[in-house]
């Protein structure tokens, strides 16, 4: 028995201590591989974090910004986080360098890798990967922001290089405080598969697949299960989860260790149990030899006592007054008969206790039934809100409509201010006005007018781009055509670049932009042609808008001067003085071609990577369909920045206005 007990005790607590050990021992690696690519995820959001500050800095949205002051900014944000990044660069919307905080590469146009692809395609506004430094020559993980002005226009994208030596040293981290860590194997993998790290293939890092993908899809398959046994190793797999708003890239980390050196505590406890089961074996034995020959007869009266106990008769105490152990489990017994006893009133206390918290039971369960009438009453008077917010809803949905209709009325209003084309149509009946509103009243306006000046006939004309658009902009483009009409109707003069000299200064006049306003923006860019309609000598002068002109299928464009008519810039807020415009002449030909534009035919965001339409994309257009009728050139243009804008389903960005005119 003894023999047969010993065995017994030796294989029960042999597997449930060898199962609970071995859970002890994966939960600890999983535990360690969680605390691990957590820390990684948190390191990567507090970048993520960096770089959404980095490209709020208001120096980096000032678009009139200089080289210089760009490239001092980013070395003075390098010197404020040298121990987080390698390198800080900012590119312009079309990925050129301009700055860097170690002078690599500037002036180079970057690959469109992954990360600008999510950037340029308008997928995010900020991201992260880890891939090859172009100007580095290493791997690391990139961080990228778009980086925007205050009327919400890209104006670049800044980007942060963090060495993938961060991610080392949270696994040394993890080796140094886990002894069995040190005999692991570690591969933080991506999505794909591909090596991020590793402390056994080093070399392999974003060059080299995973080299077991079928341990990854065994436990893509079986998600539940965190580790497995393959050959003589034990794989403990573990997903990017995440930290607070950063939801990561679905990494893998992946941590092999021996079976032997992750058991071998086990070995070690099955060993030293065998050797004391043994020894208990053994001098069981020896006990029970000795029990046999000395003691079985007050082992039979504690037994017999023992049964009568059993049977309820706790006062069956063994009369046994030897010293030896017998003796002293008699006493134990006699012991244990004192605490049953003394369990038993407890017992009795305990019921009489139970019996009260019933009692309070049902005091609670009435208490609930009240909440619940009280629950219903709230429940009535929520519908009797929901009813009134119905209410509510309705009454702002009028309101909607009524402002809606108003601005419809503004429509009207804007669209009679706007010449009629018979004065046009009489000098230049080959010719098109494609006028898009986008939100209903528009910023863009044409004007034209036939004027009489020194016994001769002149025709003027003029389109316009005012900041904004919708009703400021509608706002801005009724300043424009009244102050045209002033200056040219009223007053008699056509000379362009006076004409719009002085629609600058009235501009600042009207909406006292002086040297103390800070915060008015508000202008206009416009295209001024003044023809005479018996020699055909055209004058243009434009600020910011620029001429295009065709003769015998040869293209020019005639520039405009880099000025905006009205508006505080930070330049003329130092010293407002008047503008000095260029006036150029041309002689016309019988079908020459010119067109005047605003930009928001260039600037139409679409394509299949919602990027701008670009001046040089317009510009082909215009050459393409230069030598068609005007009328069905109007068509073409209308079509196109239609289809451009549908294939990435982009809304109408701003105004447009494209005028063409054939002599």
């Amino acid at each position: 028995m003894v023999i047969f007990t010993g065995v017994t005790i030796y294989v029960f607590v042999d597997y449930e201590s060898r199962k609970t050990l071995e859970k002890q021992i994966t939960a600890r690696i999983e535990k360690q591989s969680d605390y691990a690519i957590g820390n990684i995820d948190r390191f990567i959001y507090e970048r993520v974090i960096d770089i959404q500050q980095l490209s709020q800095d208001p120096i980096l949205s000032y678009q009139s910004i200089s080289q210089a002051e760009l490239t001092d900014r980013i070395k003075e944000l390098q010197l404020k986080n040298d121990l987080m990044y390698r390198s800080i660069s900012f590119f312009d919307p079309m990925r050129l360098r301009l700055a860097d905080s170690r002078d690599l590469n500037i002036g180079k146009t970057h690959d469109l890798t992954t990360y600008w692809e999510k950037i340029d395609q308008g997928q995010q506004e900020f991201t992260m990967d880890i891939s090859p430094s172009v100007s580095l020559n290493i791997p690391v993980m990139h961080f990228a922001a778009v980086v925007r002005n205050d009327m919400g226009e890209r104006v670049g994208t800044v980007v942060t290089r963090a060495e993938l030596s961060w991610i080392n040293s949270i696994f040394e981290e993890s080796i140094a405080t886990d002894s069995l860590m040190r005999n692991a194997d570690i591969d933080l993998l991506d999505k794909e598969g591909t090596i991020l790290y590793s402390n056994t293939n080093p070399d392999g890092v974003l060059k080299e697949k995973y080299h077991d993908m079928e341990q990854l899809a065994y436990f893509a398959d079986n998600e539940e299960e965190k580790n497995h046994l393959f050959g003589n190793k034990i794989y403990f797999y573990t997903r990017e989860s995440g930290y607070e708003s950063y939801a990561g890239n679905n990494w893998i980390l992946l941590i092999a260790l021996p079976e032997d050196a992750v058991y071998q505590p086990v070995y070690d406890l099955r060993k030293q149990i065998g050797i004391t089961l043994a020894l208990v074996i053994l001098l069981a034995g020896l006990i029970a030899f000795i029990a046999a020959r000395f003691f079985v007869k007050p082992i039979l009266s504690l037994t017999a006592s023992a049964k009568e106990m059993g049977e309820g008769n706790l006062e069956a105490i063994p009369n046994i007054k030897t010293r030896d152990e017998i003796g002293k489990l008699a006493q134990s017994f006699g012991q244990m008969a004192n605490k049953l006893k003394s369990k038993m009133r407890e017992q009795d206390e305990s019921n009489i206790e139970l019996a009260a918290i019933n009692e309070r039971v049902e005091l609670k369960y009435i208490q609930i039934n009240e909440q619940k009438v009280e629950i219903e009453l709230s429940k009535d008077q929520i519908e009797m809100q929901n009813s009134a917010l119905g209410e509510a809803f309705k009454e702002i949905e009028k309101q909607n409509k009524s402002i809606t209709s108003s601005i419809h009325y503004a429509e009207r209003i804007q669209r009679s201010i706007l010449p009629e084309h018979d004065i046009f149509n009489k000098y230049f009946p080959h010719s098109f006005m494609l006028y898009k509103p986008r939100d209903i009243v528009s910023g863009d306006f044409y004007w034209f007018d036939e004027i009489e000046k020194d016994g001769k006939r002149h025709l003027v004309i003029a389109v316009g781009d005012c900041t904004g658009h919708g009703v400021p902009g509608g706002f801005m483009s009724m300043l424009g055509n009244n102050l045209l009409t002033t200056i040219v109707t009223v007053g008699g003069q056509i000379e362009p670049a006076i004409v719009l000299e002085e629609v600058d200064a009235d501009i600042r006049k009207v909406l006292h932009q002086n040297e103390h306003s800070s915060n008015s923006q508000d202008g206009m860019e416009i295209a001024f042609c003044t023809i005479d309609l018996e020699t055909l000598k055209m004058k243009y002068a434009g600020a910011h808008r620029a001429l295009y002109f065709f003769r015998n299928g040869e293209f020019t464009e005639i520039k405009a001067d880099r000025a905006s008519l009205g508006g505080v810039s930070r330049i003329r807020k130092r010293k407002l003085t008047n503008l000095q415009l260029t006036t150029h002449e041309i002689q016309l030909q019988k079908d020459d071609i010119f067109y005047l534009f605003s930009d928001g035919y260039k600037d139409q965001f679409g394509g299949e990577l919602g990027r701008v339409f670009s001046s040089k994309r317009f510009k082909n257009v215009l050459y393409k369909i230069h030598q068609k009728p005007m009328e069905h050139q109007m068509k073409i243009l209308d079509e196109e920045i239609m289809a451009w804008s549908k294939i990435s389903n982009q809304k109408q960005t701003d105004d447009i206005i494209v005028m063409g005119i054939r002599v």
